[in-house]
Formats: structure tokens, C-alpha cells, sequence
């Protein structure tokens, strides 16, 4: 079973993502402060990371390029998300392996992360 870590300051978000992803048989961590990223990504062992863009205190992009940057976690893909849709124009320099768009079409979103899963 592939392991999602989701990171998401919107407590609804979180666990409407958690949600879908868990009836699609993927195993979930959700964590709403991205302080705790470090931690899950080194104790869960994510095979992907499912990370917003605007985090309170933080950038998602700039967390990614931290990811992106480490030999310990570049191999992970990372996907941004963001309710504001301009942000996929500027996932490129920070190595983001996709973006979605919230709200996200229930199909192309499962689509998206099955992609880079596999």
C-alpha cells in the first residue's frame, strides 16, 4: 500500500484529502504545521508528498526545494496544491514533481498522484 503524507494548514481540506485518499486504499498521514514535515517524512516514510502551496509561516514551494535538495528526500515526488491556480505557473524551480488546483476534480486529482506513484 503506498503512503501519502498530506500537509495542509485548512483543517476541512485535510481531512476531506485524507478521506478520499483512504478509501482509495492509500495509506494517509495528514499534519496541518509544516514544522512536523521533517518528522513524518523521516518516521512514516511517505512514498509521495501532497503538500499546499500557502502554509501558515511557510511557502509550500520553498519546502519542496528544501525536499528537493536533500539526498534523503529528493527522491520523493512531491505535488503542490493551491487554491489559488496562478501557483502552478511557478512550481518549476522548486522541482515539483505536478500541480493540482483546489478545488480539484475528483478523478484527475486520483489520476495526478497515481501517476507518481507508479
Amino acid at each position: 500500500m503506498n503512503k501519502i503524507l498530506v500537509v495542509d494548514d485548512d483543517a476541512d481540506i485535510l481531512m476531506l484529502v485524507k478521506t478520499i485518499l483512504t478509501m482509495n486504499k492509500f495509506e494517509v498521514e495528514a499534519i496541518s504545521r509544516w514544522e512536523k514535515m521533517d518528522h513524518s517524512i523521516n518516521n512514516f516514510k511517505p512514498d509521495l508528498v501532497l503538500l499546499d502551496v500557502s502554509l501558515v509561516g511557510a511557502d509550500g514551494r520553498d519546502l519542496c526545494k528544501k525536499m528537493k535538495q536533500e539526498s534523503t528526500t529528493q527522491h520523493i515526488p512531491v505535488i503542490l496544491f493551491s487554491a489559488n491556480a496562478d501557483m502552478g505557473n511557478y512550481i518549476q524551480d522548486c522541482q515539483a514533481e505536478a500541480f493540482i488546483a483546489k478545488p480539484f476534480e475528483l478523478s484527475h486529482f486520483l489520476k495526478t498522484i497515481r501517476l507518481y506513484l507508479n
